[in-house]
């Protein structure tokens, strides 16, 4: 059987959308296995101690950054004739492995990265992209949307490309901290509408700006960190009712999502979107935009809008029925997605088509 090796370089970034959903799949894996049957190799400087109870840690290699998938990883997987299995965008080039490409915004979304770190940032995902595709080996992605766009684009057969979604239990575990009640006086449980993301292009924060505008006697709050890839920028000059929190801890996103009166997510290309499902296990309503993966994972639990349009009313919306949440929260777990993600490697190293 092949020797399957996990990139742990994961470990060494903050936490986002695309280091969660390798986090949390690795975990619930790990409750799947027997003891020693995988290994994930992190660098020497990462400390993940305790972390798993069945998938060996193997320290190898001291290279800072993104750059150690592509040098030490790889000499290790020569040295113990293994495959690795990557769960965002990158694989080593020298030796590709089984890729999880989350989406290909890097590729159908040029536009959007206008700063030089954003057009050096698409130039390189692509080219992951790329040696994904014609590698021969599986493919990952989390939606049936980022399949298709997959197999159209770069000419994946449908046959290569494994669906494991997302899920959302990682937040019923998190702890709530409701500091920023007390340092934002202005946000007043039950009032205030939320949103959280990194600050980029697609995230279409620019729509709930404009809501903020015309809703003067609402309060919005948005949630997130700036990104090197993108020079987006909010605008709230002379803005007093949108308060943007910056990046918060997971505790501090619970707490303002179990108490918002809804959560917004406007985004105009997502490849599957935790927080909605997030904000629908903390019993927040959603408002969530028509495009891209949002209809497939969300359903009819959330309300809809159109992103490219500021024409709303949203205590209209609010108003009109919406499927209760349990009937997209019951489509996605953690633990069905590892024994999907178990599955495709058993039957990749075993040699079964």
């Amino acid at each position: 059987m092949k020797k399957i090796v996990f990139d742990g370089q994961v470990y060494a970034q903050r936490m986002t959308g695309q280091y969660r959903y390798a986090d949390e799949l690795l975990k619930a894996l790990d409750k799947l296995i027997k003891k020693d049957e995988f290994e994930i190799v992190v660098p020497e400087y990462v400390d993940i101690e305790g972390k798993f109870k069945n998938i060996r840690v193997v320290k190898y290699g001291r290279v800072k950054g993104l750059l150690w998938t592509q040098t030490s990883l790889p000499l290790y997987l020569i040295k113990h004739r293994a495959v690795s299995v990557g769960f965002c965008n990158i694989t080593p080039i020298v030796r590709p492995g089984i890729t999880a490409v989350l989406d290909i915004a890097y590729k159908v979304l040029t536009d959007e990265y206008k700063n030089l770190y954003g057009r050096l940032s698409a130039l390189w995902h692509r080219l992951h992209y790329f040696i994904a595709a014609k590698s021969g080996k599986p493919v990952i992605t989390i939606s049936d949307f980022c399949k298709e766009q997959i197999a159209e684009v770069y000419g994946v057969p449908k046959k290569r490309i494994a669906v494991i979604p997302c899920g959302w239990q990682h937040i019923l575990s998190v702890g709530e901290d409701e500091s920023l009640f007390e340092e934002y006086p202005v946000i007043q449980k039950g009032g205030y509408y939320f949103a959280l993301g990194s600050l980029e292009e697609r995230k279409n924060f620019k729509w709930i700006v404009e809501q903020a505008k015309r809703r003067p006697e609402d309060t919005f709050v948005i949630a997130g960190g700036s990104v090197k890839n993108s020079s987006e920028q909010l605008d709230l000059g002379g803005i007093d009712n949108l308060i943007f929190v910056g990046y918060i801890s997971d505790e501090q996103i619970k707490s303002l999502m179990k108490h918002c009166k809804a959560f917004l997510f406007p985004s105009t290309f997502e490849g599957f979107g935790i927080p909605p499902l997030e904000a629908l296990a903390m019993g927040a309503p959603v408002i969530s935009s028509d495009t891209a993966s949002m209809p497939e994972v969300l359903g009819d639990s959330v309300h809809y809008i159109d992103p490219y349009s500021f024409d709303c009313d949203l205590d209209a919306l609010l108003r009109e029925p919406a499927a209760d949440a349990e009937k997209a929260l019951e489509r996605f777990s953690w633990e069905r997605s590892a024994g999907k993600l178990l599955k495709l490697i058993n039957i990749y190293r075993s040699g079964r088509k």
